[in-house]
């Protein structure tokens, strides 16, 4: 049953908002009510009361979404009535229309029907593994520019490499060893080095085009072939695959047109194939290639029912979709498909009759099966959070079943079946150890008997009336990344905090669908295992570079990065037992370091998630203004996080570095990281700097080799030739921030173009960026010319209008600014200077995070009219920072510092 209505925002329950009456009949076990705000910030609670008129449950745990579960044995027969009233701790001004649409349903069928209709809501905490820690290093693609053929905001140009991971997943083939991430329109390569060292290249497969959305990547580790896929989205409505057996140096694609790709929510994944005669009636394995062994499965949503699609001939041609579920049964959204090693394919769903389920069949994908996870004393419940967190599923090599999911948004639940997932046991929190009370994206892999792991991006801080919502930019919390490891079939568990120094994220992340700025994080990330059982997670850091990673926990604002990041088992158990380490302890892994360089100053900070089990004794410091010639600077305690290195005064000069931990068994590897000089707060810190040649810029050149590892060197050159050359005024030499202690409360940007000798008519040159406030997200100020090519100053804030509002942002003025020689201006040489006042920009504080700031520049606007939109694709030039996300390297962040001051916050 559905209902609507205006509800009251001057009082919580009781209120004068109700709807109803709602007639349950005799014998049911369960009522849903799931209500939504017309404007998603309208924070509304929701009441159900009973047919005597006692009110049963309150909700008042989302914003503009409140769903819950009344179980009873059995529900009371009567007339309920649903109040819709303010909450009672509204995070936000409500904004008219205050109207809302629900659901009433109810059913004779408890989570379980061979269970008690009520669960218990918290998970008991994960019993610890007594055995010795798991160790990680984490490794970003390196920040060089490759030619792009195609992309998302544009065709034929130069990106950074890996720096759009948004909703990665990994694989690695087990015969070369070689890891494959795959993300955006990006095939990555990863070759892991004995002396701590990766080396990432782009192959990107032929299917991988724009228009894309959800790409996703699966390696059978039997065959080693992989499959990267695309979800068209848009007409034509088929999906895109292409397969490697060789690490992307040559591709094969599907057949032409393809399956229907559905809207959401790809996933790919393959096994072997289902043989049971003795079954009733007997499953026989379908006939397939001779040349390829093992079925591949295609799988995603059609808005509510979800269709899966078996693959017979290694990936060529694929046959019917079949619904595994419909909208009646469970919601859309669903997990990533594995294959157990007997053929059993399982589909992970985070809502079947309010409860999070497996979704299994035991034919070759012919028939489904819901299976809801439960112990009959816990449930796995959907997350309240959004709409997100799609579970995970990862199997052992005995067939155990090991399910993963964010518990009501707020725990990292897991529960494990031996059975196909009829029963369930061992349902545990494995994030209570570190105080988890945010969880988000939990994925999982399976190893041999009894071993699995599962990994989610967790926040200590709660969502609440001061901490905002972690489906939103308001939110005031930090995350980081955690796996979580079990060695004896889930009876306990050990889990590792893999970012454990520096946040790997700050704010919210998108948990529930639209354009906020915190999409630089989304639905779903991954994690695969080599050869030898070390476990890989394929991640994005939302959070790169050191002015972000290195703020303080109660700075507001975030990168908006989107680097591709891989976290890899570097010491500790093996999810494979016959690659267990021979001794407890080991050398400790690689600090991952960030370096933030101010004035004459450099800032090291870096996690160290690997101590190999053995207290760190000293980190020692290296520094060179050569890469790879560092020499021993300091030699510091093993308990310091960070170091400032003050004699770092030649601004002509970039300064690299190593940190190296060392430990009773011996001295680990190290990674370089550079810091080259930008300028200080007072006269200016450069956020981005494009390269001479202007490769990215519309009519530049492109890059004719892919450079790969640390220090390649691009070498552009002018192709095709026949691209226009770009208009010298549009094209971006750098984009600065200063906060001068002359011009106390504001800030003071300036973009640097070729030159400004003469001013081209009807454009525009815009800088932008983040900001936390969640009514504004971002921020623009910049110069533009009419039709006789008279300039004027302005600034104001960008919206979006939902997807695809990552390329398309539309802007509102705020306010003009006055032009003065001293203030506001440009010169011919091509700078422009603008004052900003704070007050008008959300009014970040010392210590707070200005992100993804980029410049733009654009012409063509219709003369006579006022062009407020921002394409991606028709920027003349760029900082690659084309959206609300972060897409440049370094990270484009800035940390406020205050007009007193010239240093770091």
């Amino acid at each position: 049953m559905t209902f609507s209505g205006a509800f009251d925002t001057t009082s919580p329950y009781p209120c004068a908002t109700f709807s109803g009456p709602f007639v349950v009949p005799p014998g049911q076990a369960r009522i849903i009510v799931n209500v939504n705000a017309s404007v998603p910030t309208n924070d509304l609670a929701v009441t159900l009361v009973g047919p005597d008129g006692t009110p049963i449950h309150t909700e008042d745990n989302g914003v503009g979404n409140e769903a819950f579960d009344y179980e009873a044995s059995p529900v009371p027969t009567g007339n309920y009535t649903v109040y819709v009233c303010a909450s009672s701790n509204p995070l936000a001004p409500f904004i008219q229309p205050y109207t809302y649409t629900g659901t009433f349903t109810y059913n004779d069928v408890a989570a379980s029907s061979n269970c008690p209709a009520n669960f218990t809501p918290t998970l008991p905490a994960a019993p610890a593994d007594a055995g010795p820690k798991i160790g990680y290093e984490n490794f970003e693609a390196p920040g060089v520019l490759t030619p792009i053929t195609q992309t998302s905001s544009g065709a034929f140009t130069v990106e950074y490499l890996g720096r759009s991971a948004f909703e990665p997943s990994i694989g690695v083939h087990w015969t070369t060893n070689v890891t494959a991430y795959q993300s955006d329109l990006e095939s990555l390569f990863v070759t892991f080095g004995s002396n701590g060292l990766a080396t990432w290249v782009n192959r990107r497969a032929p299917t991988s085009q724009f228009i894309d959305s959800d790409p996703i990547l699966f390696t059978d580790r039997q065959t080693g072939r992989t499959f990267a896929s695309e979800l068209t989205l848009l007409s034509p409505d088929t999906v895109k695959i292409s397969y490697t057996d060789d690490d992307g140096q040559t591709w094969i694609p599907d057949q032409t047109g393809g399956i229907a790709s559905a809207v959401d929510h790809e996933t790919l994944g393959g096994g072997v194939y289902r043989q049971d005669l003795a079954a009733v009636p007997p499953i026989v394995a379908p006939p397939h290639s001779p040349t390829y062994p093992n079925a591949v499965y295609y799988c995603s949503q059609d808005l509510e029912t979800a269709l899966c699609s078996r693959n017979d001939d290694g990936g060529l041609t694929y046959g019917p979709s079949i619904p595994m579920y419909v909208g009646t049964q469970c919601g859309g959204l669903h997990g990533h498909v594995k294959v157990a090693p007997d053929g059993t394919v399982y589909v992970p769903n985070r809502d079947c009759s309010g409860t999070q389920s497996a979704v299994v069949s035991e034919d070759n994908g012919v028939t489904w099966a819901i299976r809801p996870v439960n112990t009959c004393t816990y449930a796995a419940k959907p997350s309240l959070v959004g709409t997100g967190d799609d579970p995970a599923i990862a199997i052992d090599d005995s067939g155990r079943v090991y399910f993963a999911f964010s518990n009501f948004g707020t725990s990292a639940g897991v529960a494990v079946s031996s059975d196909k997932g009829k029963t369930w046991t061992n349902m545990y929190d494995v994030g209570a150890a570190y105080g988890v009370k945010n969880v988000a994206f939990p994925a999982a892999v399976g190893g041999s008997n009894g071993r699995a792991a599962v990994t989610f991006y967790g926040s200590t801080t709660p969502n609440g009336s001061a901490t905002g919502d972690s489906n939103e930019g308001s939110f005031t919390g930090v995350w980081h990344l955690y796996v979580a490891h079990t060695f004896n079939g889930g009876s306990t568990w050990t889990t590792t905090d893999v970012t454990p120094t520096l946040p790997m994220q700050r704010s919210g992340l998108l948990r529930g669908g639209g354009a906020d700025i915190v999409r630089n994080l989304a639905d779903f990330f991954d994690v695969t295992i080599d050869k030898q059982g070390r476990v890989e997670v394929g991640y994005a850091n939302g959070c790169a570079g050191g002015p972000c990673s290195q703020a303080a926990a109660t700075a507001h604002g975030n990168a908006y990065s989107v680097t591709a990041t891989i976290a890899r088992q570097s010491s500790g158990r093996r999810l494979l037992a016959s690659f267990d380490p021979a001794t407890p302890t080991s050398k400790p892994g690689a600090p991952f370091v960030t370096a933030y360089r101010v004035g004459s100053v450099v800032h090291l900070a870096w996690n160290e998630a690997d101590t190999g089990n053995a207290s760190i004794t000293n980190y020692k410091i290296l520094r060179g203004t050569s890469s790879g010639k560092e020499t021993n600077l300091a030699t510091i305690k093993g308990t310091q996080m960070k170091y400032d290195d003050t004699k770092a005064t030649d601004p002509t000069k970039t300064y690299y570095y190593r940190v190296v931990a060392i430990n009773k068994v011996g001295q680990g590897s190290s990674a370089e990281v550079a810091a080259p000089y930008m300028g200080d707060a007072c006269n200016g810190m450069v956020i981005h700097r494009n390269d001479p040649s202007h490769p990215e810029s519309y009519g530049g050149a492109i890059l004719t080799t892919a450079p790969i590892g640390p220090g390649a060197t691009p070498v552009p050159t002018p192709t095709p030739p026949v691209l226009a050359s770009a208009i010298p005024q549009l094209l971006i030499d750098y984009v600065s921030v200063a906060e001068p202690a002359s011009a106390p409360g504001y800030f003071v940007f300036k973009m640097k173009v070729n030159t400004l000798s003469s001013i081209p008519a009807n454009s525009r040159w815009r800088i932008a960026w983040d900001w936390w406030t969640p009514t504004t997200q971002m921020y623009y100020v910049g110069m533009k010319s009419n039709q006789a090519g008279a300039v004027s100053f302005e600034y104001g804030t960008l919206a979006d209008a939902g997807v695809p509002a990552v390329l398309v942002l539309g802007e509102t003025k705020i306010a003009d600014l006055p032009q003065s020689p001293t203030g506001t201006h440009y010169d011919p040489d091509g700078t422009i200077t603008m004052y900003v006042p704070k007050s008008g920009v959300g009014n970040p504080q010392r210590g707070d995070l200005l992100g993804a700031i980029g410049g733009k520049t654009i012409t063509g606007d219709v003369p006579g009219v006022t062009d407020t939109l921002e394409r991606s694709t028709t920027f003349i030039d760029h900082t690659f920072v084309k959206g609300n996300s972060d897409n440049s390297y370094p990270a484009a962040t800035y940390r406020v510092a205050g007009n007193s001051t010239c240093g770091q916050p």
